[in-house]
């Protein structure tokens, strides 16, 4: 069934209010920067004389606007964005003041005969980022409110007009005043209507994705439930199974018959694969390492030592050598969840002792680094092909080789390990050839990252 899922206005704008906070960081730059060019204009424009600029009003209008940007980032260092509606509301009052400001500074620097009256346009396309539908529109009629304004007083004779040296007496002609404005007009309300389309439709496609992304996570919550519950019910029953068959096997085998002792012996044998798949998805589930296993000093040779003592057996049947390559001084020790380090050891030990070739080492290498430790496990067995290797952290899945080699494992191994290593903030690479061998690669950072959501058990 899928999830009822509604989205707020604010949420089809941005994910939040710190989040809107951060993406105008370049608008406030860009204010920096207007004023810059203000005060640049009445160094170099009034200094040749290209432009009579009245100085002490345009001086006043870049300090205006100055303390106006200086005000909004202290604010936004000094309190925490809360309310995506608060954040919204004053971004609005900043647009209004900048148009504002922008229309005394075309009143000074010769109104409609300035070409860069169509500054105003950009405010429209950063309205048409920011906000939706009428709102955008609001600030296309602000500024062509502000505008018209100050080209019909200045017409009227209720503004003073400040002429551009070199400007052509028809820029007073009022055929030229209404042709100026009705194309500014239409560049305004064209240029709101195209950027809110494009918006409106990116929009549609985020909003789109966002619910798409629900999905999908909710999905993934009820399937790692569905695997909790199976792994609880489940290993009862197989533990029961495999305890009556070993202990039928250790009172009566002798008795039993050749066929029978077999199969007994067989189901034993897919009952300790059904134990061992239990419990990898068992620790594949089991998400928030970091709080059920708080973070603490952790030996890494000395987990690395144990993982290899757990392997001695197995690979003993096979010739293989296990050898431990780490500094006994305890220089390889991090602040990190050292059930989860065990289990990736583990898994890492066992698949180079369980691929390895007869006789083969299966070395495990600690070594410290500047910002953590590295762990290393490298075997000399069937090797993993290359079309194969971007697929072995997939869930349940075994390459030919290692499913021809043999019939245990359940494709969770690595998954497992790919999945803690990400958990305690590290990273992992594996490096391979078919038939010379197989390298796992952990590097694991001084301190594992911050604690965040919360970790299921099973």
């Amino acid at each position: 069934m899928r999830p009822e899922l509604t989205l707020t206005p604010e949420a089809s704008l941005f994910v939040s209010a710190s989040s809107l906070r951060h993406r105008l960081d370049w608008f406030n730059r860009l204010r920096w920067g207007a004023v810059a060019v203000l005060l640049a204009a009445v160094t170099v424009l009034g200094g040749f004389t290209i432009i009579p600029l009245p100085v002490g009003p345009t001086l006043g209008v870049a300090g205006a606007l100055a303390l106006m940007n200086l005000g909004y980032v202290v604010r936004n260092r000094l309190l925490p964005a809360r309310s995506i509606r608060t954040e919204i509301r004053l971004v609005k009052l900043e647009m209004a003041c900048d148009l504002v400001l922008l229309t005394i500074i075309l009143n000074l620097t010769g109104g409609v005969e300035n070409p860069f009256l169509y500054v105003y346009v950009l405010h429209v396309v950063i309205a048409a980022l920011l906000f939706k539908g009428r709102e955008i529109f609001q600030m296309a009629w602000l500024a062509i409110g502000l505008f018209t304004g100050e080209v019909l007083g200045e017409h009227l004779g209720l503004l003073r007009h400040h002429h551009l040296l070199g400007a052509s007496t028809l820029t007073h002609e009022t055929r030229y005043i209404v042709a100026v404005l009705g194309s500014f007009w239409f560049v305004m309300l064209s240029g709101a209507f195209v950027s809110a389309s494009i918006m409106r439709h990116n929009r549609a496609i985020k909003d789109e994705l966002v619910v798409r992304q629900a999905e999908l996570l909710a999905a993934d919550i009820a399937t790692r439930d569905f695997f909790r519950f199976v792994t609880h019910e489940v290993k009862s029953p197989v533990s029961t199974a495999r305890s009556a068959i070993e202990a039928t096997l250790e009172l009566h085998g002798p008795e039993l018959a050749p066929g029978a002792r077999d199969l007994l012996e067989r189901a034993q044998g897919r009952l300790d694969q059904a134990t061992e798949m239990v419990k990898d998805l068992a620790d594949l589930t089991r998400t928030g390492v970091l709080r059920h296993d708080p973070p603490a000093p952790v030996d890494l040779a000395t987990v690395a030592a144990r993982a290899l003592d757990e392997q001695r057996e197995p690979a003993a049947a096979t010739g293989q050598r296990l050898v431990l390559q780490a500094p006994t001084d305890g220089s390889a020790t991090v602040t990190t969840s050292a059930s989860a380090v065990a289990k990736i050891l583990g898994n890492l030990v066992s698949n180079a002792v369980r691929y390895n070739r007869p006789g083969g080492p299966v070395t495990v290498t600690v070594a410290r680094l500047a910002d953590g430790a590295r762990l290393e496990v490298a075997d000399e067995g069937i090797g993993i092909a290359p079309e194969e290797q971007g697929r072995v952290f997939d869930e349940f899945y075994r390459t030919a080789a290692a499913q021809q080699r043999t019939g245990l494992g359940t494709g969770l191994g690595l998954p497992i390990v790919h999945r803690l290593v990400h958990e305690l903030g590290g990273a992992v690479v594996l490096r391979s050839a078919v038939g010379q061998g197989t390298t796992v690669t952990v590097d694991l950072p001084e301190q594992p990252p911050p604690v965040a959501g919360q970790g299921g058990a099973t």
